[in-house]
């Protein structure tokens, strides 16, 4: 990986700290996308690589991913080798939706540690959300022998069957998270289960993994059991948006509108709660009950909301395909199930909600 020199900008803007001493190193521009880097190079340059880290990790733990990923990159210039800094660049950056930077810093750490357990993890979780499931499985699976070959005593070829792995709390939780993942798109239920249950002997109160745990319950049509594990979600993190989009689409799947609505509005303006429940009605069929909601939802927000117009149209589309379908004596004309492009809800319909930061 090219080490970028600093852009000529920058090094006249830093020239002041550096005749004072301080020591810019070889420049990570290449992996950052913020908007405050002469800032943070002026003001709050970190000495030493454990200073870097600290420094990064306080600001990730108060929610300023923009410093706490300036700082990780600090690290990687005063020690490139340091290469769990980069790990967290990948992180971050798959986090805030920067899936070819998160790639690109993940595949540095592999590409000189190739068994890192960590970097492994987080590509195969990224590789989940960029959907590309055949390369997110063979990933996770070296991840999965990887930490099994910690149990296995010396013996060869180390088993990746559900029944025999173990776990402990040096294990990637990520890992099994993501392979349950991958066990429902196949709609293997069962498996995906373990695999969720492996992950929260990992760590009992992720709200992460039980949320993956409600959407396998969910898919597999036992609701009683998504809604138990939802809330056990939303028992262990509070703010996890995940857990509240999915468990507004499950009540309002059960008809429980009002509940469904302040679920939405936990992470949601009301606008769009609105639409996103109307949607689920228009999934539903239950046209009458999608459209009261599409006209609250553009009924706060006339100016603004243009997605609710939109499935309010296709609403009135479905009536009159119906009423066609009828006067020609037809069966009734079916719901689209996939939604039309742009994307009319926020709501993840049929695709899990599971991959979100912890």
């Amino acid at each position: 990986m090219r080490r970028i020199a600093l852009l000529a900008a920058l090094a006249a803007a830093l020239a002041g700290c550096q005749s004072t001493g301080e020591k810019t190193g070889n420049s990570r521009s290449d992996l950052y996308d913020g908007g405050r880097s002469v800032l943070y190079q002026v003001q709050k340059g970190a000495e030493t690589p454990e200073q870097a880290l600290r420094m990064a990790a306080a600001a990730y733990a108060a929610g300023d991913s923009d410093q706490a990923l300036y700082q990780y990159l600090r690290v990687s210039e005063l020690d490139p080798k340091r290469y769990e800094a980069l790990v967290w660049v990948g992180r971050i950056h798959r986090e805030r939706g920067n899936q070819r930077l998160a790639e690109l810093a993940l595949g540095e750490v592999l590409k000189a540690q190739p068994d890192n357990l960590e970097a492994l993890s987080e590509l195969g979780t990224l590789l989940i959300g960029m959907r590309r499931y055949p390369e997110a499985a063979q990933t996770l699976d070296r991840a999965l022998r990887l930490d099994q070959q910690r149990f296995a005593e010396g013996k060869t070829p180390v088993s990746s069957e559900l029944a025999a792995l173990r776990v402990d709390a040096k294990s990637p939780l990520r890992v099994y998270n993501g392979l349950g993942i991958l066990a429902d798109l196949r709609n293997e239920f069962p498996q995906a289960q373990g695999y969720y249950r492996l992950a929260l002997s990992i760590d009992p109160h992720s709200a992460l993994v039980a949320n993956s745990l409600g959407y396998s319950h969910y898919l597999a049509g036992d609701w009683p059991a998504a809604r138990q594990a939802y809330r056990q979600a939303l028992g262990f993190d509070a703010r996890y948006k995940p857990a509240w989009r999915n468990y507004g689409m499950l009540l309002a799947r059960q008809g429980e509108y009002e509940e469904a609505l302040s679920a939405f509005e936990q992470v949601e303006a009301r606008a769009e709660a609105s639409n996103d429940v109307g949607y689920v009605c228009l999934i539903e069929g239950k046209l009458e009950q999608a459209e009261l909601f599409f006209r609250s939802a553009i009924d706060q927000s006339p100016n603004h909301y243009d997605v609710a117009w939109q499935n309010l149209k296709r609403v009135q589309q479905i009536r009159r395909m119906r009423q066609d379908e009828s006067s020609f004596g037809g069966a009734p004309a079916a719901i689209p199930l996939a939604p039309a492009a742009p994307v009319v809800s926020a709501v993840g319909m049929p695709l899990p909600l599971q991959v979100g930061a912890p």
